[in-house]
């Protein structure tokens, strides 16, 4: 990114730090939720779990790590994980997340800029990335995190898409409030295409056609902590999704995210 683009999304992460101000120890609920991910077909985060599969000592890149929910998930379940994201702020939140958690000995968090900072080659079992490759140069980026990962080891990656022109042009007309930070974009085809050119193999599982909706329903984001109604609406939703996508191929183009599983060459 160009200064002025590094400064916005800086100014605006940290706004986003002081809105979050307090991280609290993971439930133990959700924990669980993602160590059975009873529900891989549907939530795609329950998909990135089960694509990990047993995380006992491995290796993990958490690439744009944030606030530090998935890389503490992932060092709770036995994971060794090297968190980085160019907010110092958000990395504050994710260290004090660690601590609380009880796994700073295993879960490390830096704020850098990977262009200027690389990891070092064939260091990682996986690299995971949430909802970050859409921020970023994806023919500068891309390259090193293959690099980094070990022979046969894996990239998987959470991203928004944006597929059909046409589509995209009637949602933005809709009056439904967004969240997004400067220069916020979504993956298109030739961006998938660029991601998956540097792996040896690599699925594409799309989330989120009529799913975009959940975001309506009461108590969407504490599923993992009660609320039946809520989840069992949800499933239902999310399920229906998964029937059209697998019977009318031709409906991903209108889904809203991706998850990107990707193996380095042995």
């Amino acid at each position: 990114m160009i200064d002025a683009k590094l400064s916005n999304e800086l100014t605006y992460q940290r706004e986003r730090a002081m809105q979050i101000r307090q991280v609290t120890p993971t439930n133990s609920d959700v924990l669980q939720r993602y160590r059975a991910h009873r529900f891989w077909r549907l939530f795609n985060k329950e998909f990135i779990f089960r694509s990990l599969a047993n995380l006992q000592d491995k290796t993990v890149l958490d690439f744009g790590c944030g606030e530090g929910q998935l890389g503490v998930q992932m060092g709770l379940l036995g994971a060794r994980v090297s968190g980085v994201d160019i907010s110092p702020d958000l990395i504050e939140l994710a260290r004090r997340r660690a601590e609380l958690d009880h796994v700073d000995d295993r879960v490390d968090f830096q704020a850098n800029d990977i262009l200027e900072s690389s990891p070092a080659e064939d260091s990682f079992d996986f690299v995971v990335c949430t909802d970050a490759l859409h921020h970023v140069d994806l023919a500068r980026v891309v390259p090193i995190l293959c690099r980094c990962l070990k022979p046969g080891g894996m990239l998987i990656a959470k991203d928004p898409i944006s597929l059909s022109q046409s589509f995209q042009a009637i949602r933005n007309r809709l009056p439904i409030e967004t969240v997004a930070s400067p220069g916020d974009r979504q993956l298109t085809n030739k961006d998938l295409a660029e991601i998956q050119r540097h792996f040896r193999k690599s699925e594409i599982v799309y989330f989120n056609l009529f799913g975009r909706f959940s975001r309506f329903l009461p108590n969407a984001n504490r599923i993992d902590r009660g609320h039946p109604f809520t989840k069992a609406a949800m499933v239902m939703l999310l399920g229906f999704d998964r029937f059209l996508i697998t019977v009318f191929p031709f409906l991903r183009r209108f889904c809203g995210e991706v998850v990107i599983v990707a193996q380095k060459a042995l």
